[in-house]
């Protein structure tokens, strides 16, 4: 097994806030889209995309890790129906995996979408995905977290675009994982794009970047 001392890539972040910029996030950004590409290829799907599961191999380099959730999806399904009990990372999981136990590489989009949230808000501890929408439902509704959860999403609310964050970054309003500031975001996230990485689709930086980015990659 491959030892990674530089831990995941939710405490590096935290660690390391003061000197990451842009450039380094939007480098790990890529790195985990074109990861989950070739997961998605396998007809493998993660259900567990988080940056507390993204190891950091150097300051250049993430990689997808903890598989302990995911899911081959059958050859004749393009999804997955989970049935087995147990705990599950709610606050990233798309609306159909919250109502249906519904898994797909569409779900893992979404995913990504929370982790990218993760990602420009440096993985802060008090803006988390699970912080934020606990301060949406209110103290009063802290039981019945899905309930409550699939109310918002339906609702178009969703989590607040970090302070900060590039344009480039922030998908259409009509593919839109985050609000924008202060209010819910219209409509619902890419769940049905057909990858990942097709295009900008999701990174809409990366026709123009993709070239010093897959440099600064190859760089450990």
């Amino acid at each position: 097994m491959e030892y990674l001392p530089n831990g995941c890539l939710r405490d590096y972040l935290q660690k390391n806030q003061h000197r990451l910029e842009h450039r380094s996030l939007l480098l790990y950004a890529w790195q985990i889209c074109k990861g989950m590409e070739y997961l998605g290829a396998q007809r493998c799907v993660h259900r567990d995309l988080a940056t507390r599961n993204i190891l950091v191999e150097s300051e250049t380099h993430v990689k997808i890790g903890d598989f302990g959730l995911a899911k081959l999806l059958p050859q004749d399904k393009e999804y997955y129906v989970v049935q087995e009990p147990g705990q599950s990372p709610v606050f990233w999981y798309a609306p159909e995996s919250l109502a249906d136990n519904v898994f797909s590489r569409a779900s893992d989009i979404w995913s990504f979408g929370v982790l990218l949230y993760e990602l420009f808000t440096y993985s802060n501890k008090s803006r988390s995905p699970s912080e934020e929408f606990l301060r949406m439902m209110g103290t009063e509704k802290a039981v019945q977290i899905i309930c409550h959860l699939l109310e918002l999403l339906k609702d178009n609310r969703r989590l607040p675009a970090p302070a900060g964050c590039p344009v480039e970054v922030r998908p259409p309003p009509s593919k839109a994982w985050w609000g924008s500031q202060g209010s819910p975001a219209p409509v619902t996230p890419p769940s049905l794009s057909p990858g990942l990485c097709a295009d900008a689709e999701l990174l809409g930086f990366l026709p123009r970047h993709q070239t010093h980015l897959q440099r600064a990659g190859t760089q450990n």
